[in-house]
């Protein structure tokens, strides 16, 4: 109860002590006023300010929080190139993740990576009154939802986080209602592929798809074998259009000619709108790409 509710509750049983005869239009008027006081506290507490560090933070607070509790956002997360999400975080102040940066902002929390926090930022911002939240990094759809669910209890926006979840469950139901009997392999610039326990095997698995590098008998990222490829291709392969540098794109043998052959010879799904690098919630928009472009393509040749 604020300090004038205070006065007027103070008030009224004063005036209710001095006029006997009119207690009860006091007593009314009484808790009319404790009603009003009480109003505030009926109501959820402020919500905790927050600012976000990073690209995959970026989607998760964008995605959660409150327009009037984000303070500010990474500078990737505007850049069309790399963010799924641009327009929208152009609505808030950008930062570059530096602890002068955040300090100034005086936030009550700071959605963080791992990486971040192996800077030792977190000691110094916590001296400051500030908390840094390291955000996981799923690899199943259960972490995703785990994960969705804790960020936005954090942030006091457990009904958002709830929702969204339910949304996304819903929407994998429908992509297992139809079959996709494909194998497939994912291939990143540099000649890398992902295999079991990566989040572009939850994708596929949703999907219906089985993972070529995960028939392999592959686990977590690392490259393929030209070799292996050759000999026993997949019926589809899969990229995304993630910006990298030329150096990491030059530095291994996805031009390599005989790969290239491959590639012409088999479809190739491209997943697009930068929603394949972060591994959270928007890779359900990622698997129905992907199962929007496989139904086109008809039964694996």
């Amino acid at each position: 109860m604020g300090t004038g509710a205070v006065r007027r509750v103070r008030r009224s049983a004063a005036m209710a002590r001095l006029h006997p005869a009119g207690g009860a239009h006091a007593a009314v008027r009484l808790l009319a006023w404790l009603l009003l006081g009480l109003a505030p506290l009926a109501g959820a507490s402020p919500l905790p300010t927050v600012v976000s560090t990073n690209l995959c933070a970026d989607m998760l607070a964008l995605s959660l929080a409150a327009p009037e509790q984000l303070l500010s956002v990474s500078r990737k997360s505007q850049d069309a190139r790399v963010s799924s999400m641009p327009e929208r975080a152009r609505r808030f102040p950008a930062n570059d993740a530096t602890a002068e940066e955040i300090i100034a902002l005086h936030p009550d929390i700071v959605l963080a990576s791992r990486r971040w926090q192996t800077h030792n930022r977190a000691e110094l911002l916590a001296r400051h009154g500030i908390r840094t939240l390291v955000l996981p990094y799923p690899t199943t759809w259960q972490q995703i939802f785990d994960s969705t669910r804790f960020v936005a209890a954090q942030i006091g926006r457990e009904e958002a986080g709830a929702a969204l979840v339910t949304d996304v469950q819903a929407r994998l139901a429908r992509l297992r209602e139809h079959p996709r009997p494909f194998s497939a392999l994912y291939l990143r610039a540099n000649g890398g592929s992902a295999g079991a326990n990566t989040y572009v095997d939850n994708v596929f698995q949703a999907v219906g798809v089985r993972n070529h590098m995960a028939d392999l008998g592959r686990s977590g990222w690392g490259r393929y074998s030209l070799e292996e490829l050759i000999a026993g291709p997949p019926d589809v392969f899969v990229t995304a259009d993630l910006l990298v540098d030329d150096g990491y794109a030059k530095s291994a043998y996805s031009r390599h000619p005989r790969l290239q052959q491959l590639m012409a010879a088999r479809p190739v799904v491209s997943i697009g709108g930068n929603r394949w690098g972060c591994s959270d919630w928007q890779l359900v928009i990622a698997a129905e790409d992907l199962a929007a472009q496989l139904d086109r393509l008809g039964a694996p040749r």
